[in-house]
């Protein structure tokens, strides 16, 4: 159902200093976008994303989104139904089918499924 963990969110007040801990403390290379308000950084497969911008405040830094992908959205929403919960619906963006769950029915995380089938 899940293929693999796609991208961490993670909302920081001082991004250089965020990127700074990722290559001094782990020795990761940090990729900084053009505009400044984000960077990312490569594990695997899988990518880490710092982003910043006007409304994130010391309160508001952290895990901002956990976006698992999946081989088919539609079975994930099937098997939420046949568990008797209720999934939600998939909106399409970037040539992606996402499926936003409730924070309440994934332990507070803010979690997107989604699937490249748009």
């Amino acid at each position: 159902m899940i293929k693999r963990l796609d991208t961490l969110e993670v909302a920081t007040t001082d991004l250089a200093d965020a990127a700074s801990i990722y290559e001094k403390n782990f020795g990761f290379r940090v990729t900084r976008s053009a505009d400044g308000k984000s960077a990312s950084v490569k594990v695997g497969g899988a990518e880490i994303r710092l982003v910043t911008g006007a409304k994130i405040d010391a309160s508001s830094e952290g895990m901002i989104g956990l976006w698992l992908e999946a081989e088919d959205v539609d079975q994930v929403v099937a098997n939420f139904h046949i568990a008797g919960l209720d999934a939600g619906t998939i909106q399409i963006e970037s040539g992606r089918r996402i499926l936003t769950i409730d924070p309440k029915l994934s332990n507070q995380v803010p979690l997107f499924i989604f699937d490249r089938k748009a």
